[in-house]
């Protein structure tokens, strides 16, 4: 899925500060990571045991071979 997507002012800023301080690679990393971390903090808060995510999911997810270093990374934090 592609989504284009306007940020400004405070979430522009805290995008563009989570790559400058090397959380993410690049701006589509740190928007990933910013929907994984509400998915996750979402999932607790209504207590559910969500099925937990596959390699098929993870490689959906992050099929951009740009981003292969953060498919890695997911998949290691997530395939444990």
């Amino acid at each position: 899925m592609n989504v284009n997507l306007h940020l400004c002012g405070e979430l522009e800023s805290f995008v563009n500060d989570l790559v400058r301080r090397g959380l993410a690679a690049n701006k589509t990393e740190a928007i990933r990571l910013a929907i994984t971390r509400y998915y996750e903090e979402h999932q607790r808060a209504r207590k559910v045991n969500a099925e937990p995510l596959d390699g098929s999911t993870i490689d959906a997810a992050w099929n951009n071979p740009s981003d292969e270093k953060a498919a890695g990374f997911y998949r290691k934090r997530y395939l444990k």
